[in-house]
């Protein structure tokens, strides 16, 4: 094919998808018209509210106009359907200036479970009142977002490279036309061009187009049977080992085992729906028996999740969590027992996905609701009434006080604890917890292994801070210079200093830990901050907030005062030190 004859048949199937799209097509560019002015604007004012509205436009009106083709619609009804379609993202517009999305975590999980359903609905739209299945509509998309990548990614290299020879042979652009054409690409030429892969699917005209999109492609058939169906039934294997010989405890207790074993789900339905247009012998033996595996692996991860949530109670990701534990378990029965069905297991996550963004049994609803009811159970538990002090430290246990903190940082972050009537109404949660309830807010971090939390709990982790919610008041009126380091994996900084020829020597080692004066290159002063990794390993981890007092060291001799103040520090084993530290040096 020449290159005249590539060009013609482009733009003959970009005429044709902007006459089968024209309300998406006519979305998409005020999509990169809001994100260009977004980008121009750097941020303010902020347009976000009107990209992910026009997003759920776009997917609803192209999944409308798949399932209109092999319908006899009047045109001028069906233009009628897609623009009173066009209500919903409005609304939701609205619903988002009233929940911001960097302030409302329910704002920010409604639109992903919305794009979430709407995604879904159009990958199952073609299969609607056709003999198409669900794994042929996932091929089909799959090769069509694929390719759409592909294209947008060259296209973007491609004009990236011109930018950036323009740019260092004639004139100095901004940055951001990098994002300009980032936007264009992406946004516009990448969506319009998968929309272009989609067949039109009306059996009746179309046959042979969709057979030929829907036809797996051979690099695909080979990843399918011969690297992703053998390192699942490998990884099924050592799963399924871990589990028998971890069944009596250690399984249930593991946080490590929950992501996983929804990852690994996940991966399993998928690939059990693709595995259906692979003429292997393994493939076929694996859409067998897998599904008998799959709906065990789904009960234990569904135990395990329930026995979580009774522990620490129910937030809105262990909402969803339990949810998936549902969906796992139903899909897993329907795919093993009912296959003549199974086209409603794309349904069954719809359904569950609009349930949890239903008002009062929405995922963040019930999250909020939960945790209030369990913060109320454990004060009324520690008789604790409004004339009496709110210290809970030597009442409640250390199991107790995890729960507590556990579900005040998360009602913190909901910004729901104003719906507590004990808490005093000036109440600063970060700043008045600790002298509030006694203990600190990020008790639960340390605490066991049980609630998730960022911090190592083992007896080689250490961690300490400066007190930052009272401000730190530093005497400067001696003082010749200050120097602020920190050390990120570095095991030697070297500093020159504005008083020549002084420098400062920062050490990290594993048996050197320490910060050194140097008048050229001899020796004016060493200290040694060995003791500072001991003391570091004193401190409680709940407690590991510390007042400037307690972070300031100072070493000194006839000729210079070093004084080193600790902002973080932590340590694990001899081998790491990482922080940041304030050094004052004075000259005498």
């Amino acid at each position: 094919m020449s290159v005249k004859d590539w060009l013609i048949q482009r733009k003959t199937q970009w005429l044709a998808t902007f006459s089968r799209f024209p309300i998406a097509i006519a979305l998409l560019v005020l999509i990169v018209m809001f994100t260009l002015a977004d980008i121009y604007s750097r941020g303010e004012p902020d347009y976000m509210n009107h990209v992910l509205s026009l997003g759920l436009g776009i997917l609803l009106v192209v999944s409308i106009q798949l399932y209109s083709e092999r319908l006899l619609i009047d045109k001028l009804y069906l233009w009628g359907i897609k623009l009173g379609s066009l209500i919903l993202p409005l609304l939701y517009y609205f619903y988002l200036r009233q929940a911001p999305l960097g302030f409302n975590q329910s704002g920010s999980i409604r639109t992903l479970v919305l794009y979430f359903i709407f995604v879904i609905l159009l990958l199952v739209t073609p299969t609607l009142r056709s003999r198409l299945t669900f794994s042929d509509s996932l091929i089909i998309y799959i090769q069509a977002f694929f390719s759409s990548l592909l294209i947008s990614v060259i296209l973007f290299i491609g004009i990236s490279a011109i930018l950036s020879a323009y740019t260092t042979l004639i004139y100095n652009l901004d940055a951001r036309w990098f994002s300009y054409s980032a936007a264009i690409v992406y946004l516009f030429v990448g969506p319009v061009y998968l929309l272009s892969r989609l067949p039109v699917f009306d059996e009746t005209i179309h046959d042979l187009t969709i057979n030929e999109a829907k036809s797996i492609p051979p690099l695909l058939e080979i990843l399918i049977a011969y690297i992703i169906i053998p390192v699942l039934l490998v990884f099924s294997a050592i799963l399924i080992a871990y589990i028998l010989i971890n069944i009596s405890g250690e399984f249930w207790k593991d946080n490590l085992m929950e992501p996983l074993l929804i990852s690994y789900t996940i991966a399993g339905i998928v690939t059990l729906f693709l595995a259906e247009n692979v003429d292997k012998k393994l493939s076929r033996m694996f859409s067998r028996f897998f599904p008998y595996l799959l709906f065990v692996v789904a009960i234990f991860q569904t135990v395990s999740s329930s026995l979580k949530t009774y522990d620490i109670g129910l937030t809105h990701g262990r909402y969803f969590v339990l949810l998936f534990g549902v969906f796992s378990i139903i899909s897993t029965l329907i795919y093993s027992f009912l296959k003549s069905k199974k086209i409603l297991i794309p349904f069954l996550l719809i359904g569950l996905g609009v349930i949890s963004i239903l008002p009062m049994i929405d995922a963040v609803s019930i999250g909020i609701n939960n945790q209030l009811s369990k913060v109320n159970n454990i004060v009324e538990s520690a008789e604790i009434d409004e004339e009496t002090t709110l210290q809970l430290d030597k009442t409640l246990s250390d199991e107790e006080k995890a729960k507590f903190s556990y579900s005040m940082n998360y009602l913190n972050q909901q910004e729901q604890l104003d719906q507590l009537d004990w808490l005093p109404s000036s109440f600063d949660y970060y700043r008045d917890f600790e002298q509030t309830f006694g203990f600190n807010p990020s008790f639960h971090y340390y605490y066991g292994s049980d609630i998730d939390g960022p911090f190592p709990s083992d007896s080689n982790y250490a961690y300490m801070e400066l007190d930052m919610t009272q401000p730190n008041v530093i005497p400067l009126a001696d003082v010749d210079e200050l120097v602020e380091l920190s050390t990120y994996q570095d095991l030697q900084i070297n500093v020159d200093l504005d008083n020549e020829p002084y420098s400062l020597k920062f050490v990290t080692e594993r048996d050197a830990f320490s910060v050194e004066l140097l008048e050229n290159d001899s020796s004016v002063l060493t200290y040694d901050l060995s003791f500072i990794r001991e003391l570091a390993y004193e401190v409680p981890v709940e407690n590991s907030q510390q007042p400037l007092e307690k972070m300031m060291f100072t070493e000194e001799n006839e000729d210079v005062r070093l004084t080193v103040i600790l902002r973080r520090l932590t340590v694990e084993g001899n081998t790491n030190i990482e922080g940041e530290f304030l050094i004052l040096i004075t000259y005498k």
